[in-house]
């Protein structure tokens, strides 16, 4: 017997009716939720019990829905959409094998350091992230003034 190319279609999932074997519990919930809800009613529609469509109706709607996240999408597409809708694109995991990014906070550190007897040095050189900080006060200043003044010139 010749060998014959083995593929791993065991890994694949069992589709039926276009739907994947893993999403046929949420379908059975979906449609016992259609069919319980309108039992406590009591109502007919065309002498058949509410229930009776409701549940038709929740069987064939979820079917088709997990047949449109399936076709012609990624896997795992409809998890990364409700990802996108919830959460911001920056808020991601850690690498696995990534380093832990150092501590690097410039403005919880103090402005003067002191020398070993407590007292502050003088003639030190502003650091960048100083001269930032005062571009960003004189910034805010300016820009308090002009809307003050306007806010106190209208009305």
């Amino acid at each position: 017997m010749r060998a014959r190319p083995v593929r791993p279609n065991i890994y694949l999932p069992v589709i039926r009716f276009g739907v994947a074997d893993s999403d046929w519990f949420s379908v059975l919930l979906i449609s016992c939720a259609g069919y319980l809800l309108p039992v406590p009613f009591g109502i007919t529609v065309l002498y058949v019990p509410l229930q009776m469509w409701t549940w038709l109706i929740a069987t064939a709607g979820s079917i088709a829905f997990f047949n449109y996240i399936r076709i012609g999408k990624k896997p795992h597409w409809l998890e990364h959409q409700v990802k996108a809708v919830f959460f911001h694109h920056r808020q991601h995991r850690a690498i696995p094998n990534g380093r832990k990014r150092s501590f690097h906070r410039g403005w919880l550190i103090d402005a003067e350091a002191q020398d070993a007897h407590g007292q502050m040095e003088t003639g030190q050189t502003p650091t960048r992230i100083q001269l930032l900080f005062e571009e960003n006060r004189r910034f805010q200043e300016a820009c308090e003034e002009k809307w003050n003044s306007l806010l106190l010139t209208t009305n």
